[in-house]
């Protein structure tokens, strides 16, 4: 069928044309639908076995919907002076805790088990196995990969078994902010010397990635939610 162009914004024919090319990581390498699915059944469980954690998975719905409408949220934060010192991971702990009548410490905790250590175990299952294939390729034919991610990676690409040429998260200092604001993508250009029209950005929202790409000019791949919805992509990354 035909690859629809909203998702694919290319110069070159093919992503083996470019210096550089770009990964989100979570909903990207790996399915995050049935990935959520079998973290939800798995947290069920936790929580039945688990009574008093349930605190810590309201804190966690709460952390997840403050980053997804962070831009609204930061500029709260900019009403409050005790924000201003803080970085990007902390400015969100206490932003949580503060409407959540916690500490931010118990907000980092819960984060760090249940979204960043506990679905390690699961994540190869759901592995995009044409992506992890590209990244293998674009790297024999010395093709740099960057891992790009508002969550941290290193743990999540070792579980996936992938590998990269640098990782690159919104909470680094020097971008201290989330997609779609493309600084992230301008501080990776820069540390790779790469011009714009070189490099590429493969990710699965066009509202983060697409955006984020797109405010430095440089070209995007969005892909589906399914296996079903990322054939045509497919059939062009093995093209």
């Amino acid at each position: 069928g035909e690859v629809d162009m909203d998702q694919l914004n290319m110069r070159k024919k093919s992503l083996y044309e470019y210096r550089v090319v770009i990964f989100d990581l979570d909903g990207t390498l790996y399915y995050q639908r049935p990935f959520r699915l079998r973290m939800l059944r798995h947290l069920a469980g936790y929580v039945m076995a688990h009574p008093l954690r349930f605190r810590d998975l309201l804190i966690i719905k709460t952390y997840r919907s403050v980053r997804e409408r962070w831009e609204d949220c930061e500029r709260e934060c900019e009403k409050d002076p005790g924000y201003a010192k803080l970085g990007l991971d902390d400015r969100q702990y206490r932003y949580v805790a503060d409407r959540m009548k916690t500490d931010p410490a118990r907000v980092k905790r819960a984060t760090d088990h249940f979204m960043l250590e506990m679905p390690l175990r699961f994540l190869a299952s759901y592995r995009d196995e044409i992506l992890a294939g590209a990244v293998d390729r674009l790297r024999e034919k010395n093709i740099t990969v960057v891992i790009y991610s508002d969550y941290p990676v290193e743990n999540k690409l070792r579980a996936l078994g992938i590998r990269a040429d640098a990782c690159y998260t919104s909470a680094d200092a020097r971008i201290g902010s989330m997609k779609p604001d493309p600084k992230g993508i301008a501080v990776i250009l820069e540390d790779l010397g790469c011009p714009a029209s070189e490099a590429l950005m493969i990710g699965d929202r066009y509202e983060k990635d697409g955006l984020a790409a797109a405010g430095c000019q440089v070209d995007y791949i969005i892909v589906g939610k399914s296996r079903k919805k990322r054939a045509d992509i497919h059939a062009h990354i093995r093209a």
